[in-house]
């Protein structure tokens, strides 16, 4: 029996995704080691194994490649599943932890990618449009977890939800986790304790438990 054109359809995009993730690893990589300017197209589409065309079409010209590696961090980091555990839980201290780890995970697995962009960016306006991009998915990302406390009922008195999100954005960022990993020399355990206790006693008064 021949297959239908629903689930040629299907396997047709699941060989896309696949060869645009491939791209996008593949443009990870030699970002890392050659730094944005420096590498071209032909090179990540070697690197890939496909075709040039195949980068262009798959996924974009190399200003619309980097604003993607946000959506490749995005998958490698797990944010979607993250999101979903702080959604339901109805624990304040488990929304803060799940919250923190997620962004450690974002800085422990994806550092390289964040190193590249923030060192292109000022020299980059396409690199600068990805660094914004990804600042702004870091700041909604705060406001929804601010909104969740508050709804658990969770947050200081005098403590409000855009300060919570400014809180939690500010200690959470890239530069944040840099300082403490790479400036202070602290494990990724230790910075990560650190955060989550910093956090719970400015945001809720209490403090986090072992």
């Amino acid at each position: 029996m021949s297959e239908g054109p629903q689930r040629r359809g299907n396997r047709r995009d699941v060989a896309a995704a696949a060869t645009r993730q491939e791209i996008l690893r593949a443009a990870r990589r030699l970002f890392a080691e050659h730094g944005f300017a420096s590498t071209t197209i032909n090179q990540i589409a070697t690197e890939a194994g496909v075709a040039v065309q195949t980068v262009y079409s798959s996924v974009g010209s190399k200003a619309v490649l980097v604003l993607a590696l946000n959506d490749l961090i995005d998958s490698e980091s797990g944010v979607g599943e993250f999101a979903g555990r702080i959604a339901v839980a109805d624990d304040a201290e488990v929304v803060l932890r799940s919250a923190v780890q997620l962004t450690r995970r974002i800085n422990e697995r994806c550092g390289d990618i964040v190193r590249v962009l923030l060192a292109a960016e000022p020299s980059d306006a396409a690199v600068a449009a990805a660094v914004r991009d990804g600042m702004r998915r870091h700041r909604d990302g705060a406001h929804s977890l601010a909104e969740r406390l508050a709804g658990l009922g969770a947050l200081s008195s005098g403590v409000g939800v855009d300060q919570a999100a400014t809180s939690f954005a500010v200690l959470t960022s890239p530069a944040s986790w840099r300082q403490l990993t790479e400036d202070t020399g602290w494990s990724f355990d230790r910075a990560e304790a650190w955060m989550l206790s910093s956090l719970a006693t400015l945001l809720t008064g209490m403090p986090v438990t072992e």
